[in-house]
C-alpha cells in the first residue's frame, strides 16, 4: 500500500508539472503572436508621426491615444511627444502599447526622434 501511495503521489506531481508547463507555453505563444502583429504597426505609427513633424513641425496634428482590436484583444496605445529644443525643431516621440495577457497587463514601448526639416 505504501508503494502505491508513493507511486500515485509521484505521478500527481509529474502531472502538475506538465500541466503548468503547458499553460506557460500557451501564454508565451499568445504573447509573442500578439507582439509579432503589433510591432510592425508601432513602427508604422512612429514613421507616420516622424513624417508629420518633419513636414509641419509644431503645427502637426497627431492623435495621442487610441485603441486597436487584434485577435479579439483590445490594444490601447498612447503617444507622447515634446520638443527638445527652444526652436521646436527637434522632438522626442514615445509610443506605448498595452494589452491584457492572462492576469497581467503587457506594456511595450518605442521611442524615436523627429526633426522639423521644412520651414
Amino acid at each position: 500500500l505504501l508503494e502505491v501511495m508513493i507511486a500515485v503521489s509521484v505521478l500527481a506531481l509529474g502531472a502538475v508539472i506538465v500541466y503548468q508547463s503547458f499553460f506557460i507555453a500557451v501564454d508565451s505563444f499568445n504573447y509573442y503572436s500578439t507582439l509579432l502583429k503589433i510591432a510592425p504597426w508601432m513602427d508604422e505609427k512612429i514613421w507616420e508621426v516622424q513624417s508629420d513633424f518633419a513636414r509641419l513641425g509644431s503645427g502637426a496634428f497627431v492623435l495621442s491615444s487610441g485603441q486597436l482590436e487584434m485577435d479579439n484583444k483590445k490594444i490601447s496605445w498612447n503617444l507622447n511627444f515634446h520638443p527638445l529644443d527652444q526652436t521646436e525643431d527637434f522632438y522626442q516621440l514615445d509610443l506605448a502599447v498595452t494589452w491584457p495577457q492572462g492576469a497581467r497587463q503587457v506594456r511595450l514601448t518605442r521611442s524615436a526622434y523627429a526633426l522639423h526639416l521644412e520651414k
